[in-house]
């Protein structure tokens, strides 16, 4: 069994790749636009430099290594990120990957990964969430997100694919980035621990979200190609809404002394989604999915994989 990873450099890319090495038998190519094969995964089989947007290099890595399975990982987020790049990486590079599986891997089990925000603002009456629910995404990202998924299940039908789409909601584990609101407060609470006077500036705290931890969705990943649900869209999430001070309490317990929260503004987002969570009950019927990592425990993994230091890091293997 062969396993193609694009955008293994990335944050969910390590977690994916201890989760096959579960596996028998499974031999592991990574692709990333970064230089050598990642530090983290030096493990892995084969290691391709190549971004999604380049159509010759994808298709070449296809045909080189002809994969059964292929988790198309790569994309781009984040408020710094030009509004061109995302679209051009999350929709384009998206057609790429399944262009090249299309010509040289008709058989390969694809999964995308796609976005809780392409539901967009949700209604209260609506919650959870379900997957056949009208999408109404804000912004780049929800946009392009929601695009690529669109394009990749219709390419499936055309074209008689194996393309499944996995929509996480808010990953949490180690290394999770600084784009993601934890990836984001973590970096923060670094840098106030090295102050005298520990303060981070946080924005929006009552808005609430679904976190599912990174353990949990490589797993449904992994089940899901397994399964070949073609031409299938599946949430991936806890079932549960938490507020942002809620989560920041959990993450700051951690922490060797107290952090301040400084409400700052700017930080708001202007995203509208107040509150959104989703229902896993499709994935719990097609693959037996359900959360087995809490939200402390992720939160704990996370704040260990970036800071490292404290009682609760150190009692960890």
């Amino acid at each position: 069994m062969k396993a193609l990873i694009t955008g293994i450099g990335g944050f969910c890319g390590w977690h994916l790749v201890r989760r096959l090495r579960l596996e028998q038998g499974v031999e592991i190519a990574g692709l990333d636009t970064k230089k050598g094969r990642p530090s983290a995964h030096s493990d892995i089989d084969r290691f391709f430099q190549a971004d999604v947007r380049d159509a010759e290099a994808i298709a070449s890595a296809v045909r080189t290594i002809q994969p059964d399975w292929l988790f198309h990982l790569a994309g781009v987020s984040g408020s710094g990120v030009p509004e061109a790049l995302i679209y051009e990486v999350n929709v384009f590079g998206t057609l790429n990957v399944i262009e090249a599986v299309r010509g040289h891997a008709p058989e390969c089990s694809v999964l995308v990964v796609g976005s809780s925000a392409e539901y967009g603002p949700v209604e209260p009456s609506m919650l959870p969430i379900r997957e056949n629910e009208a999408c109404h995404p804000f912004g780049p990202y929800g946009i392009s997100k929601y695009a690529a998924s669109l394009m990749a299940l219709d390419y499936a039908d055309r074209h008689d694919l194996n393309v499944v789409v996995a929509r996480p909601f808010n990953i949490v584990g180690a290394g999770v980035p600084a784009s993601l609101v934890v990836g984001a407060l973590i970096q923060r609470a670094k840098h106030a621990l090295a102050a005298s006077d520990p303060v981070i500036k946080v924005g929006d705290l009552e808005a609430e979200r679904d976190f599912v931890a990174a353990y949990d969705a490589v797993d449904a990943y992994v089940r899901l190609v397994q399964g070949r649900f073609s031409r299938e869209i599946f949430n991936i999430c806890s079932g549960r809404a938490y507020s942002i001070r809620h989560v920041a309490g959990i993450l700051l317990a951690n922490a060797t002394r107290p952090i301040t929260l400084e409400f700052d503004p700017g930080l708001v987002p202007r995203s509208p989604v107040r509150r959104i969570y989703g229902s896993y009950e499709k994935a719990e019927k097609a693959i037996g999915f359900r959360p087995s990592v809490s939200l402390e425990e992720a939160l704990k993994d996370a704040w260990c994989g970036e800071i490292g230091t404290g009682t609760v890091c150190e009692s960890r293997s």
